[in-house]
């Protein structure tokens, strides 16, 4: 029954006073970004992925600058927030089913199962607007977006230069790089997507890359009503239960949302990302009737390997497969596109409002068979030519708790278990449990669970979090994740354990002024060769501290200051690392954004590198990492020309102390600075 429009104004003044008494709401711009570098710290606990690929990034900044429309919004399209959790969606529905359209994100206060932290973080990412069916509001729901970007660096890398008479440089292309993308849509109807993209370094309308850009993607998207709910055409991604056997992209990890531990498995989506290997290409079905829906999907692509030709067999087969999306020189041209993939599969969900569960099945084979090679650690790795995964998921949503959890198996016939819990146990009292075991010999090439590895296998642990509010305008995180790795790895001799702590106080001084403090320390294995020459392993110990103050000076100025501390630890080394920035936001008008940064850093080495996100253009994230003595400046600028146009300039420029040159390999650059500069110019129809 549709609410009394007067009870329905009181009570949103009521939810109001809720929401303001818990916390206060950040403008839009500060939320994203908060939002991002959360994101982006979880992707990178181990350093080790690429933060540009991530598929979670691209679904918070698209939903910044496109916020979705809650009262039309579908399970697929909240899921994609990344904010809610199963119990959260279906809670929304149902009220939206039950007492008519949001009139406001206070109103949201009135859904169970909403926090007003949750309410604040959703804000900046959803409209409340009212639907109309009628052709001429469909005309003007139709949206084109365009974008054109740029970026250099200077001074040029080595492998640039021809290192001697006679002799071409090592990358074969120009220092620039280019991006380009296309998208066109009907919102929850239709949508054609086309992304071109050239790294620096490769060629450009020759040699390889004959027809331009190194990397083309693209797809059509349809959505129905019926039982046909949706047909993709060209490439996708698969986000199937909690990343046990499919995740395309890379999956948020451990971070300072310390109940971030659920994924809502996001099915079939479109590919919007530059990652030039973890996805698929070829046509994918949704059919659905009632609470029953059915997934089907094939794909045939190729894929960049490393082959090895053996002539005696007169045959060939490859060792690894390249992740990094570089064709430079010419051994990475070589490497492209080197093996076919097909992968062939259908997941299939019941899903009710409380509880959902589904199965998946899915066949791969490559056109050339994988030799794992002979080194002790990868002897329960993959070889052959073709997979097979198995998988079933669930989450259940009770009152206060939330069960999640998937089981895999693989073509070896070993398991891979994830299995949790989200407890609500008091509106200042929140617990999250989180056990996972990936068998060493479980093998999937597209899983991404959270753990302390990457690639779901040779390991389990036991991950558990707490969210507190012990004050008014206090909020405290942490977790601890004890791990185990069943099998030796390529950084330890033998099965070895490790420990990940962390803890997080935030804090809300007055409307202006808010301040965090963030600590984490991790005792992971790793393997060195003693005096005697003999290797063995020892515990690496990292220690990080931060503290970071907002200041919000006026609606047109904000001031960010944070100080960080690296320590490092192993086998009688020690290092210590410091990093202090000052940030500038600064809007003197509305058309008009500007952001500056200065950062002081001071490390004694490699080992105690710090990482510190930077805000860059639409849709392209940075992440830096400093080390040794110096300086980095930054300025980034977003201009609004007009309704249709905006444009996104940043140059940097970062200063080692004490040094000639910087990188190595073809990456080499000599003197102690480096200036980048990118622009890009963003479309909208």
């Amino acid at each position: 029954m549709i609410m009394d429009r007067k009870l329905k104004y009181i009570f949103l003044s009521l939810s109001f006073m809720v929401v303001f008494h818990f916390g206060f709401s950040q403008n839009k711009e500060e939320e994203k970004s908060k939002q991002i570098e959360q994101a982006i710290e979880s992707i990178a606990q181990s350093d080790e992925v690429e933060i540009t690929n991530s598929v979670e990034l691209e679904d918070i900044t698209r939903n910044a600058e496109h916020p979705i429309n809650i009262n039309t919004a579908t399970t697929e399209e909240l899921e994609q927030l990344n904010m809610l959790d199963f119990n959260q969606i279906q809670n929304i529905l149902l009220y939206r089913k039950q007492n008519g359209y949001f009139v406001s994100n206070f109103e949201l206060a009135a859904v169970e199962g909403m926090t007003a932290e949750t309410i604040e973080a959703l804000t900046p990412f959803v409209i409340f607007k009212i639907p109309s069916d009628s052709i001429a509001n469909l005309h003007k729901n139709l949206e084109q977006r365009m974008i054109m970007r740029a970026k250099t660096s200077f001074p040029q890398a080595k492998g640039y230069s021809s290192p001697s008479a006679g002799k071409g440089a090592a990358y074969l292309g120009m220092p620039v790089s280019l991006y380009s993308r296309y998208h066109l849509e009907i919102p929850g109807k239709f949508e054609i997507g086309f992304i071109a993209d050239n790294d620096a370094g490769e060629e450009f309308f020759r040699g390889s890359n004959k027809i331009g850009f190194d990397y083309y993607s693209g797809y059509i998207s349809w959505k129905g009503q019926g039982i046909i709910r949706q047909v993709i055409v060209g490439d996708f991604l698969l986000g199937i239960g909690q990343g046990v056997n499919f995740w395309s992209g890379y999956g948020l990890g451990k971070s300072g949302n310390a109940l971030g531990i659920m994924k809502s498995g996001r099915g079939i989506r479109p590919s919007t990302s530059t990652d030039e290997n973890r996805f698929f290409r070829g046509i994918s079905a949704t059919l659905g009737c009632g609470p029953f829906k059915l997934a089907l999907f094939y794909s045939n692509k190729n894929r960049d390997a490393n082959i090895v030709s053996d002539a005696v067999a007169n045959s060939q087969y490859f060792t690894s497969l390249q992740t990094s999306g570089y064709h430079r020189t010419l051994s990475e041209v070589e490497d492209e596109k080197s093996v076919n993939e097909q992968l062939v599969g259908g997941y299939s969900e019941l899903k009710f409002r409380k509880f959902r569960i589904g199965a998946l099945f899915a066949y791969q084979q490559f056109g050339s068979a994988m030799d794992r090679g002979t080194s002790p650690y990868k002897a329960k790795s993959f070889s052959g030519s073709d997979n097979f995964n198995l998988g079933i998921d669930y989450q259940l949503a009770l009152a206060r708790v939330q069960f999640f959890g998937e089981a895999g198996v693989s073509k070896s016939l070993k398991p891979a278990v994830v299995q949790g819990f989200v407890w609500h146990a008091h509106p200042q009292i929140n617990w999250a449990v989180y056990y996972r075991y990936f068998d060493p010999g479980f093998q999937t090439f597209y899983g991404s669970s959270l753990s302390e590895s990457s690639g779901n296998r040779n390991e389990s642990g036991l991950y558990t979090g707490l969210l507190l509010y012990p004050l008014p305008k206090v909020k405290v995180s942490c977790y601890v994740d004890i791990y185990h790795f069943p099998w030796l790895t390529y950084s330890t001799m033998a099965p070895e354990n490790g420990s990940d702590y962390m803890a997080q106080v935030e804090v809300t001084l007055s409307r202006k002024l808010s301040l965090y403090l963030k600590g984490k320390f991790e005792s992971k294995p790793q393997k060195t060769s003693s005096t005697t020459g003999l290797s063995a392993d020892y515990d690496e110990m990292t220690t990080k501290l931060r503290v970071q103050a907002d200041y919000v000076f006026s609606n047109k100025l904000t001031l960010r200051s944070r100080v960080e501390y690296a320590g490092y630890s192993f086998n009688h080394a020690n290092e210590n690392g410091f990093l202090l920035f000052q940030d500038f936001l600064f809007a003197p008008f509305k058309k008009l954004h500007m952001g500056f940064r200065y950062a002081w850093f001071s490390t004694d080495g490699y080992n105690s590198r710090i990482y510190a996100y930077e805000d860059d253009l639409l849709y392209s994230f940075s992440i830096p990492e400093f080390h040794g003595t110096g300086h980095r400046i930054y300025l980034n600028l977003k201009w609004s020309a007009c309704k249709w146009i905006t444009g996104y300039l940043k140059a940097g420029c970062t200063i080692h102390q004490g040094v000639s040159s910087w990188g190595s390999g073809n990456d080499l650059t000599y003197g102690n600075n480096r200036i980048e500069v990118k622009g890009q110019l963003y479309f909208r129809f």
